[in-house]
């Protein structure tokens, strides 16, 4: 992202020979999340708001419409992420932008002096300010207990420890997995098929 050191983030893109104006701020990417978790639509459905919300429209060619998209939400890391040669599952997400509010808007107050409510920023601003968290954090401890796996040869103190954590902040299980099932967050995340999202947008 050396966009964030130049200033040359991007507000803009270039589809179909036409530019495009994009809704750049960190809430409309949280609103984005709230759709791709929403229990109530379908892919096609989310493909097509997520689409109108970033574009004001949904822009042709469709394919580099959603490319673009895809870049911009992973804040222009355009590899994927590679995973563990004979890992299963896909790991269960360790943050929630809707669930966890609270807890960023407080972690943004506190480090960096930031009140998200009032402050605009560039979603790639806000996503380094996030990764940059410091590990003191309430937030950072709550994804680092979220995230471990409880070993048999741990502690019983530390296992009712990290058991205590999962149960107080445990994101909800139904949302996370329609989360993983959609095929508009699967490409977002880097490891699915832009054709996939396009065959949810041809449903129509």
């Amino acid at each position: 992202m050396k966009e964030l050191l130049t200033g040359n983030l991007p507000v803009s893109f270039l589809i179909g020979g036409r530019e495009y104006h994009i809704s750049s701020d960190f809430r409309a990417m949280l609103r984005l999340e709230e759709i791709f978790s929403s229990e109530k639509l379908t892919d096609e459905e989310k493909a097509e708001r997520a689409l109108k919300l970033f574009y004001g429209c949904i822009p042709e060619p469709l394919e580099e419409a959603v490319e673009r998209l895809c870049y911009f939400w992973s804040c222009g890391r355009q590899e994927k992420k590679e995973r563990a040669k004979g890992e299963g599952a896909a790991q269960l997400p360790i943050y929630s932008f809707t669930h966890d509010a609270g807890l960023i808007y407080g972690a943004f107050l506190t480090q960096y002096g930031i009140d998200l409510s009032r402050k605009s920023l560039h979603w790639w601003q806000f996503m380094a300010l996030f990764e940059a968290l410091e590990e003191d954090r309430v937030l950072k401890e709550v994804m680092r207990c979220r995230a471990v796996e409880i070993k048999g040869d741990m502690p019983q103190a530390q296992k009712d420890y990290y058991n205590a954590m999962k149960r107080r902040y445990a994101l909800p299980l139904p949302e996370q997995e329609k989360r993983q099932q959609s095929a508009l967050v699967t490409a977002l995340m880097g490891d699915g098929k832009v054709d996939e999202v396009m065959a949810c947008m041809k449903k129509k």
